[in-house]
């Protein structure tokens, strides 16, 4: 088997091009090959033509640019099922032939599915196929334009969830990274924290609220397990000067729990509309964090300098600690940023006041600006309990209890 591998910048090692994000060209691979051996590329298929001596001609055209890391080759004894069609554009399965069976199994959901969720929530699908591909130059996914590759052990028969949600991130990427493409490597995170978080957000279309909470929790270990090594880790970089930095897990999981949070601020509504401005602007072309920022501001009227330079240009981490007390009609909170790194956020922090009786709290919206913070809340009766942002959109640490 034969397949290429472009990420970050090796293009240049095969192709005759600027090896950089903004660099976005259509593409065209004519390929002669043994006859016993099928092709696959980016677009779609114009030619293939089987002439003498064995070989065979096979010619693949792109018609949408796209950046350097994602021109794809890949040549082997495939199996290949053309699954269903979305909008016109053919679903595609090419797996080992000796895969035939479990491959076309595994690849076969929730493909659709997804490209429907992301072009009713975000914008239309901007390309002419879109194809899952079994591969050996990957160990995960790669999101090659249209032709998405998979390592070799992504097909098991058994569609198992890590996988699934492997599918779910590369085609994400197909509207994220591809089609609205980071102008630079520092921005990085527009690419694979977008798909990460869009990711969870088919989830919990697609499976609920539990599967989406476990993946931001899941997420969150990761994210502190990270700072702890590296606590002034930025998630914009500063220059990038060495490749094989590019991308941490952090770049992936806290570049999803910002997203997250900037929709916790904004609201889901305007989160939505600032994403769909965002795509519809910048489909094909590139953009910076300064232009997704502009794109979310104008969405929801805020003004988010601060929340986008504390969580994507600086470190550290978000920690909490206090107490709050009943008396007399009021309910009085303290609550301390207690981290030790040096560093201070400024924060809306919802507080869910729990009645006698009830279940559902009452939502009361404070904002967290200082190392020490006090705050008193009218209450027509003594809370049963008071939890800290109940609705999970802060990505943070905290011991908070009754005073006793």
């Amino acid at each position: 088997t034969f397949f290429s591998d472009n990420w970050p910048n090796k293009a240049r090692h095969w192709l005759p091009l600027i090896d950089h994000p903004y660099d976005k060209a259509m593409c065209e691979f004519v390929v002669t090959a043994p006859d016993h051996y099928q092709v696959i590329s980016n677009g779609l298929l114009i030619e293939e033509t089987d002439g003498p001596n064995g070989k065979r001609l096979t010619h693949w055209k792109q018609s949408v640019p796209i950046a350097p890391w994602l021109f794809v080759l890949g040549v082997a004894h495939f199996a290949v099922q053309y699954v269903d069609t979305f909008d016109g554009k053919s679903i595609q399965t090419w797996v080992y032939e000796q895969d035939r069976d479990a491959g076309f199994y595994d690849f076969a959901e929730p493909t659709k599915q997804v490209l429907e969720f992301y072009t009713d929530y975000v914008g239309p699908f901007a390309y002419e196929k879109l194809a899952n591909i079994q591969s050996n130059s990957v160990g995960g996914g790669m999101e090659s334009a249209t032709a998405i590759f998979y390592g070799d052990k992504s097909v098991t028969g058994k569609r198992s969830v890590r996988w699934r949600n492997v599918i779910i991130h590369e085609i994400a990427h197909q509207w994220f990274g591809n089609a609205v493409t980071e102008y630079d490597w520092d921005d990085i995170w527009l690419s694979e924290g977008f798909a990460t978080y869009f990711t969870l957000l088919f989830i919990e279309h697609q499976y609920g609220r539990d599967a989406f909470v476990d993946g931001l929790k899941s997420s969150q270990k990761r994210i502190n397990a990270f700072y702890k090594k590296h606590p002034d880790y930025t998630i914009v970089h500063d220059n990038l000067k060495d490749m094989a930095k590019v991308t941490t897990g952090q770049t992936y999981q806290k570049g999803s729990w910002i997203l997250h949070m900037l929709r916790g601020i904004m609201g889901t509504e305007n989160f939505w509309k600032g994403i769909q401005s965002y795509y519809a602007k910048y489909q094909n072309l590139n953009a910076t964090t300064d232009d997704f920022r502009r794109e979310m501001e104008e969405a929801s009227g805020m003004d988010l300098s601060v929340f986008f330079k504390q969580w994507l240009n600086g470190g550290g981490t978000l920690e909490y600690a206090g107490s709050w007390q009943y008396k007399n009609g009021t309910v009085k909170i303290i609550l301390d940023q207690v981290q030790n790194d040096g560093y201070l956020f400024k924060m809306p922090l919802q507080i869910g006041i729990y009645k006698p009786g009830e279940t559902t709290p009452v939502i009361e919206t404070i904002q967290v600006n200082k190392k020490r913070n006090s705050f008193t809340i009218k209450v027509d009766t003594e809370p049963k309990k008071i939890v800290l942002d109940p609705n999970l959109w802060v990505l943070m640490e905290a011991a908070f209890e009754k005073k006793k």
